[in-house]
């Protein structure tokens, strides 16, 4: 027995005796959250720095509980033999990722007669994206919101190479459609967690930036997971009509990329809670500490965002929370409203999974729109942009219009009380933008597009010191 036990259970003895100590459902209850708070560990701790013993640190345990935790992924079942088996001879390929309420379902494709290929390290990012996607799982009970799954299956339908086979593996019993030519249903929790070991075997198949894109989108929906979550990995087709990945308009999200994205969210929090203002130095020790990783790594994500222009470096290793001037503003929207020009004329083209992912980014500002919360109404608004520039499948401008929209809620974040665009009219807006790209008027999208960036960047002038003073006087 280790102090830390010893230690506890004296503890639980000295609050209440012996019944004190007499609670095994309690205890188990206690238990059952830690090892969920462990799984799920690759969703919500720095993606730079997890491991047994960050987040042993993190949870108050022992870093061999940790890895006891993790034990069943280390472990093969009967699925996952039976599942090596039927495959040998194949070459998988990661299609798809579904979560509802009731299950959650990885669907692969399955290219007959490959080639061998020599067996892939799975380095450390691997391996993160993995237990990512199995963690997936353990959150569905917070769904409240469900949605047609029929239109995940015509996606992976339409997305699969020709001359290939779907496998499905389910956490649970889920119905899955007849063009499933291998479907199996884990009988537990530790049948699902195994597949990992089986997952590490494909290595080789499984292309890493498809599975970081997953990795991302799986930690963003994991934050307020209220809807399903569905993913397929985009596809297209060549002149030759073979299907096959193509890259995503979403810019590169390596951890480093995903460490300063989580910087960001710090600085606005900071600002938000009034623990920092505009002006303000923050060194990178105590960004480090907040996001308990290492100094070094947090100079590397600082480095990316002074060259994305998010703020500047200065000596000592400490950013400088930016105040917006009329100049930044000015080109900021600028550049936005060019791009954006760019990205409506594209997206008129989109397929039938962007638009409805257009669609469910537009429904979320309505959502928060309908009960009058003007923060997140107005966040849902540069997501639903966000969402338009994925859309377009411009892979070079839109991850530009990404950066700037950071640009826009840096802004915002140290504008605090003073920025608070009317929802009525960001609702309006966005509307007539997708209705217009829906009906494949391009160029009235255009037009209502730089008509929401004028008004948005005559309102902003507006909130700044030197405009109040403008409007005052």
């Amino acid at each position: 027995m280790t102090r830390q036990t010893a230690a506890k259970w004296t503890a639980r003895y000295q609050a209440g005796g012996i019944a004190r100590l007499s609670h095994p459902a309690q205890h188990r209850q206690t238990m059952e959250e830690t090892r969920k708070a462990i799984l799920t560990a690759p969703l919500w701790m720095p993606i730079t720095k997890w491991s047994s013993r960050s987040i042993a640190d993190a949870l108050g345990v022992s870093q061999s509980y940790v890895a006891r935790t993790w034990d069943p992924m280390r472990s093969t079942t009967d699925l996952t033999n039976e599942l090596a088996a039927e495959i040998q001879g194949s070459r998988p390929g990661l299609v798809g990722l579904l979560v509802t309420p009731d299950y959650a379902v990885i669907v692969f494709q399955l290219a007959r007669n490959a080639e061998s290929s020599q067996p892939a390290h799975a380095g450390p990012g691997l391996r993160r994206s993995l237990r990512t996607i199995l963690a997936a799982d353990l959150i569905r009970d917070q769904i409240t919101e469900t949605a047609d799954v029929n239109t995940f299956w015509a996606t992976v339908k339409s997305t699969v190479e020709a001359d290939t086979a779907i496998m499905a593996v389910a956490s649970k019993t889920a119905p899955l459609p007849t063009e499933v030519a291998l479907g199996r249903a884990c009988r537990n929790a530790d049948d699902w967690q195994s597949l990992f070991s089986l997952f590490v075997n494909w290595a080789a198949f499984l292309p890493p930036h498809s599975l970081q894109e997953l990795e991302t989108e799986l930690r963003k929906w994991a934050r307020a997971p209220r809807r399903e979550f569905a993913w397929v990995v985009p596809s297209t087709t060549d002149p030759n009509g073979v299907r096959g990945p193509t890259r995503s308009a979403i810019r590169h999200h390596g951890p480093e990329r995903a460490l300063a994205d989580q910087i960001i969210v710090t600085i606005r929090q900071g600002v938000a809670d009034g623990l920092l203002a505009g002006g303000d130095r923050i060194t990178d020790r105590y960004l480090a500490g907040r996001l308990r990783t290492t100094r070094g790594q947090v100079r590397t994500a600082m480095r990316l965002l002074e060259r994305d222009g998010l703020f500047t470096v200065t000596t000592g290793h400490a950013a400088v929370v930016p105040v917006p001037t009329t100049n930044d503003v000015i080109e900021t929207y600028a550049a936005r409203r060019a791009l954006g020009a760019m990205v409506i004329r594209a997206a008129v083209r989109w397929s039938p999974e962007a638009r409805q992912s257009v669609i469910r980014s537009l429904d979320e500002l309505k959502n928060y729109a309908s009960i009058g919360d003007v923060y997140r109404t107005g966040a849902a608004d540069i997501d639903f942009q966000n969402t338009l520039a994925e859309a377009s499948g411009l892979v070079r401008i839109a991850p530009m219009l990404q950066i700037l929209a950071d640009h826009l809620r840096m802004f915002i974040a140290v504008m605090g009380l003073d920025y608070a665009y009317p929802i009525d009219d960001i609702v309006r807006d966005d509307q007539r933008i997708f209705a217009a790209i829906d009906a494949g008027d391009g160029e009235a999208a255009v037009e209502l597009w730089r008509i929401k960036m004028n008004d948005a960047v005559a309102y902003m002038l507006a909130q700044l010191p030197s405009g109040k003073q403008r409007h005052q006087g």
